[in-house]
């Protein structure tokens, strides 16, 4: 997923190819991840919903908010200082369930979190974004709530029907590397798509680029952090696992929710926003562990 990142980058055809198939690839992304949803042991934190709702507070309220309180004081371009709130304010990357589970934290918490935060990011997002950080988005409330509810309920539908009629729940267990495997397919097919037009913008505007990546690897780390300190008393595990679906959010969903209307500035951020999500799992691996053994 990371290498597509960079393929994409190197090969610009190949990324010019790919850009059209952005939306369909979210959409098929996240139907993969719903229909691998564990109910089993999402019954389990059913039983603690304030636990849950706390995770989903500091996810989509605290985060942004916290954000936005950083960079006041800074100076940032407008684009950059859009770029990192929204991508504070957007709900977790599905991919950290299984990012989840490779560390050795809780998945089944990531999972329950994922679930929550989806079904109410519809309303926080534009909220925070439009009402109280004042962004510029080029959209209304009720029409940035209209496309985030289009693009998560879609998958959710499709999930549905696939799991109920189509697919089995025991073909879906005995099948669950391939089926995650489509979900990666899925995943290079977007990466290749958001990387066109990202070189020729670098060559223009490298300073910008070097500053959005920067900016968004601190970000992505640093949340990462808050998230495992508020939550530090529920134990070690439950603890970084917070902070990791704090940190590695989906900035894909907010791109082809704002794509026609976004500035290049702020669309750049979107972009190179990925390469943290992908390239920081395999630094954090030996760090996460030694915190699990300490």
């Amino acid at each position: 997923m990371a290498g597509a990142l960079a393929v994409g980058y190197l090969v610009p055809s190949l990324a010019a190819l790919c850009r059209p198939w952005i939306l369909p690839a979210i959409v098929a992304i996240l139907t993969v991840a719903m229909m691998r949803l564990d109910i089993d042991r999402l019954r389990g934190y059913a039983r603690r919903p304030g636990m849950i709702a706390a995770a989903v507070a500091v996810n989509l309220v605290v985060a942004p908010l916290a954000v936005w309180l950083v960079l006041l004081p800074l100076g940032a371009p407008e684009g950059l200082r859009q770029g990192l709130v929204l991508l504070a304010a957007a709900p977790m990357v599905s991919s950290a369930i299984a990012i989840a589970a490779i560390l050795g934290l809780d998945s089944a918490l990531a999972v329950a979190v994922m679930v929550a935060s989806y079904a109410i990011v519809p309303v926080t997002l534009p909220a925070l974004s439009l009402w109280l950080l004042g962004l510029d988005l080029g959209v209304g409330f009720l029409d940035l709530f209209a496309r985030l509810f289009a693009t998560i309920a879609v998958p959710a539908v499709a999930a549905g029907i696939l799991r109920r009629w189509i697919v089995p729940r025991a073909a879906l267990i005995r099948n669950a590397r391939a089926v995650d495997g489509i979900g990666v397919l899925f995943v290079v097919l977007f990466c290749l798509g958001i990387v066109d037009g990202l070189p020729a913008f670098a060559a223009e505007r490298p300073d910008y680029v070097l500053l959005a990546l920067g900016g968004t690897f601190a970000a992505n780390i640093g949340l990462q952090a808050l998230g495992a300190v508020l939550f530090v008393r529920l134990g070690r595990r439950e603890a970084l696992t917070v902070g990791l679906v704090t940190g590695n959010t989906n900035l894909g969903l907010v791109l082809v929710t704002l794509a026609d209307t976004a500035p290049p500035e702020l669309l750049v951020c979107f972009v190179v926003g990925q390469v943290p999500m992908y390239f920081l799992p395999v630094i954090a691996l030996p760090v996460y562990r030694r915190l699990m053994r300490a």
